[in-house]
């Protein structure tokens, strides 16, 4: 769905109340009135004239406008006569409300005749909110303050908690929107929404089941690369199976980027911890306080739960002896004694935040007699907000303990300042742990993956053909003969394994897990083994940094070192066949099931001593992965008149490095005219970024040229990113210099149109510097029409309809 259409949700020009006249209807009223909405508001409820002082409409016809927005809280006996209705007059969202909701008929009536342009939020829906619109559509009773998360949920029951710790902690929301049962305004089109949203800096999201995957794996993933996403999913219960299936969720939510948590407390003080510490949360800590019991305990915490205590350098440990009573100790936790003043806390603090350039600091008080909680935290916030006005940010944690009201009022002028307040320090402490966490998955979605093992395209062939064979004589299930051939092509070889007495077994599976298609499963196998409890899980396609991570993240990983304590190369031969199985899954579409025995002993290594697969016939519609893997089909070579050979491929993460030595031979104008202002140096990450493209939203291609006898070279990238809307797309070439004067542009070109129509996109556009001539030319000769941007009369529009 394009997200213009969440336009009329998030921001309407006027909304409309339908039944207002039932139970549901007054409580959203009340809400609706109560807010002060941005906007028109028109109630509709028969055999009323007036609710709360506002005009009562008999039914849709008598308003005297068409509201983008309409709440439906009654609806006839078949809802869809409604919904028909509401498309016909020009309404672009319903939200279901209350008890209404569609059964299996009317769902499968809704699908087969879609709606022209109306768009539906549930049934089911506890409604949406955004506080700084004044809209509270909602059945909730509370209505956070205008704030920068964005909370969206499954469930209304969830939703609701969320709602009232947000305002309690004083955070605020940018808006709230409960789905629940539709499946049309969804998560993918909310998280595409909300992660261009300004007022929207983290997004919350709790899910108990995805409707489908890629869609939202896709979407995640952008909104993830933009700000911070934190998910809260649901497990299915302690059995192998909903053991499997909660390992394929974290790895699939691991894959995009997602911050997944256990619990809505924990989901609560992330967010918090995120939203005010916006600096870099390492996994190291110091701890300082007045109590050297509560110190030692948060240590311990800490320590268990894979964080690090910070060592104090040389120069801290001189600033604080001159700052503390001479008998104190300086170590990690630091105790400042039980009545320890203001003075000392402020003091210690400052010293502690300027010596320290990545550790955190956790600050905790237990109440005193003799001190008192809030002019420590006053002074406490004096501190920091003088060192943010010197320009001095660090991680700095704060955890008031007591239930007092100098607890709360310590606690709320730390809020106050920006500093993070917990009532425990366990609370503190997995907060910190999991915003470092987040800020390392992050930064490894960027690292730069070498290049993976995959068959030749005669191996691929052979390996089709041996399938389709096997298919046609009406097996599912290939000889042995056969199996070790099509398991050979893709460098797996099958072994009669050598028994040594200290063997590991271990299976990996390839099974079908709804919604994510075909998933890898990696887990000891053997007698006492329980499935689903040492489970390494991934979705292909891979490369090496992301089998690496399935194994190193997962419970497994214990297991594996413990196994191979020398690193005589289990994890390096399980990374290589890993990537093996998952190329022979994106190339296979029939293979429905695979089971490989493993067997690792570190005296002969790793050993696939048996094997099993199942073969069934695909849809070729079908978008089985739930990561849409290289397009191979764009690949095309030509032979240029010089006798060169010349490749025109989709852009891989793998030509990262490439991209950054290439830029580094472009001249001061080739770099302006690309990207339309000066640089000097492509670095690491924004190659990544540039190279590790969603193929299902934007695409890239990369031109190789190669002469006889040498190396391919780069000669330069054709680029195609879709709007928001996913209805446009912005082009852009660069050639290298060195490459021009062979046509090369007009072929890219022409090749991005192509591309751009097979994805049924309306328009293709790009900004073009005045003084970009032969780029102009080409495009004037290829249909495009220019005119002059209105914001910058340097900056030329090219446009070209493709429909």
């Amino acid at each position: 769905m394009s997200i213009r259409y969440l336009r009329a949700l998030f921001r309407p020009g006027a909304v409309a109340l339908l039944g207002v006249e039932t139970a549901a209807g007054a409580a959203l009223a009340g809400n609706l009135l109560a807010a002060d909405l941005q906007g028109e508001l028109f109630l509709i409820g028969a055999g009323l004239r007036r609710v709360q002082n506002q005009p009562c409409y008999p039914h849709l016809a008598a308003l005297p406008r068409v509201p983008e927005l309409v709440i439906v809280a009654d609806a006839p006996v078949d809802p869809l006569v409604l919904l028909a209705d509401l498309d016909a007059r020009g309404v672009q969202v319903a939200l279901l409300a209350g008890d209404i909701s569609l059964n299996p008929a009317q769902r499968q009536a809704l699908a087969e005749r879609p709606l022209r342009g109306l768009r539906l939020l549930g049934p089911d829906s506890l409604g949406v909110i955004v506080p700084r619109r004044g809209l509270n559509a909602s059945l909730s009773p509370i209505l956070p303050p205008p704030g920068h998360l964005a909370l969206v949920a499954q469930s209304g029951m969830v939703l609701t908690p969320l709602l009232e710790w947000v305002t309690d902690q004083g955070l605020g929301c940018s808006c709230a929107v409960a789905l629940g049962a539709g499946d049309d305004i969804d998560f993918p089109d909310l998280l595409d929404w909300l992660a261009r949203d300004p007022d929207t800096h983290i997004i919350l999201l709790h899910l108990e089941t995805l409707r489908q995957a890629r869609p939202f794996l896709s979407a995640a993933r952008a909104a993830a690369r933009i700000k911070p996403v934190l998910v809260l999913c649901g497990g299915q219960g302690g059995d192998g199976v909903s053991r499997q299936r909660d390992a394929v969720y974290e790895a699939a939510f691991q894959r995009v980027g997602l911050l997944q948590v256990a619990s809505l407390r924990e989901l609560g003080w992330a967010a918090a911890t995120l939203t005010r510490a916006a600096v870099e949360c390492s996994g190291q800590l110091l701890i300082v306080g007045n109590s050297g019991g509560l110190g030692r305990l948060a240590a311990a915490t800490l320590l268990a739960a894979g964080g690090q205590l910070a060592e104090l350098s040389p120069v801290t440990v001189a600033a604080l002896h001159h700052l503390l009573p001479t008998h104190t100790l300086i170590t990690n936790p630091l105790d400042l004694g039980a009545a320890a003043d203001p003075a000392r806390f402020a003091a210690v603090l400052a010293c502690l935040l300027h010596c320290t350039d990545k550790a955190g600091v956790l600050l905790l008080h237990a109440p005193h007699a003799q001190t008192a909680a809030a002019d420590i935290a006053a002074a406490v916030g004096e501190t920091v907000s003088q060192m943010h006005a010197a320009g001095h940010r660090r991680a700095l944690l704060s955890c008031w303990l007591g239930m007092t009201s100098a607890a709360h009022s310590a606690r709320q002028h730390c809020r106050e300042r920006g500093i993070p307040s917990y009532d425990t320090p366990d609370d503190a402490i997995r907060a910190f742990l999991q915003c470092g966490r987040y800020q390392q998955q992050r930064l490894a979605l960027l690292d730069i993956p070498p290049a993976p093992p995959e068959p030749d395209g005669a191996e691929r062939a052979k390996a089709r053909a041996l399938v389709r064979a096997t298919l046609a004589a009406g097996c599912s299930v290939p000889g042995a003969a056969d199996m070790a051939a099509l398991l050979r092509l893709y460098g797996v070889a099958l072994t009669e394994p050598l028994a040594a007495g200290d063997d590991l077994e271990l299976v990996l599976r390839v099974v079908e897990q709804s919604p994510f298609g075909p998933v890898l499963l990696l887990e000891p196998a053997g007698p006492g083994v329980v499935l689903g409890m040492c489970l390494a899980a991934a979705l292909p396609p891979l490369h090496a940094l992301l089998a690496r991570a399935m194994l190193t993240r997962s419970p497994l990983h214990a297991l594996l070192r413990q196994a191979d304590p020398a690193d005589a190369g289990l994890i390096e031969s399980l990374i290589d066949l890993l990537l093996r199985v998952a190329q022979l899954v994106v190339d296979l579409d029939e293979l429905d099931e695979l089971a490989l025995r493993l067997v690792w002993t570190p005296a002969i290594g790793l050993q696939v001593a048996g094997a099993q697969i199942r073969l069934a016939a695909q849809d070729s519609h079908r978008q089985r992965l739930a990561i849409r893997p290289y397009p191979r089909e764009l690949e095309e070579c030509l032979t240029l008149p010089d006798g060169s050979l010349l490749t025109i491929r989709p852009v891989r993460p793998e030509d990262a490095p490439a991209f950054i030595s290439g830029f580094d031979r472009l001249s001061p104008w080739e770099v302006r005219m690309r990207f339309m202002h000066a640089r000097k140096a492509l670095s690491p990450i924004e190659a990544a970024r540039l190279t590790q493209i969603d193929y299902d939203r934007d695409m890239a291609l990369v031109a190789l040229r190669q002469r006889p006898g040498q190396d391919a070279e780069g000669c330069g990238v054709a680029r195609l990113v879709r709007d928001a809307d996913g209805e446009r797309a912005e082009f852009a070439i660069i050639l290298l210099h060195e490459a021009t004067g062979m046509g090369l542009s007009s072929l890219l070109l022409r090749r991005l149109i192509h591309y751009a129509r097979s994805q049924n996109l309306g328009e293709l556009f790009g900004e073009i510097l005045r003084e970009n001539r032969p780029m102009l030319e080409l495009c004037r000769a290829m249909g495009f029409q220019l005119r002059r941007c209105a914001e910058d009369s340097g900056v030329i529009i090219a446009t070209l309809a493709l429909r």
